[in-house]
């Protein structure tokens, strides 16, 4: 839930009654959770609208660019293109 939220676009208020828990228990367990994971990595969703792909070759990398910034990803990555 605490994920979830970091991610939702929206006001606490919406998010708490859409999941059915109080802000009470979010504010704890975030609290509770960014106390633990202080080095841990975390994901959202991203949703593009438009991207520039530079085309791959063999043994290089594939790489976006989204706006002003770039991510590259290595070609022999299959897993990370899927």
């Amino acid at each position: 839930m605490v994920n979830q939220y970091q991610c939702f676009n929206g006001i606490i208020n919406q998010f708490c009654q859409t999941k059915g828990i109080t802000k009470a228990q979010l504010y704890y367990y975030r609290k509770k959770f960014d106390n633990q994971n202080q080095d841990s990595t975390e994901f959202c969703q991203v949703t593009l609208e438009s991207t520039k792909v530079t085309k791959s070759y063999p043994d290089t990398n594939v790489t976006f660019e989204i706006g002003e910034n770039t991510v590259i990803i290595p070609s022999i990555e299959k897993v990370l293109m899927a």
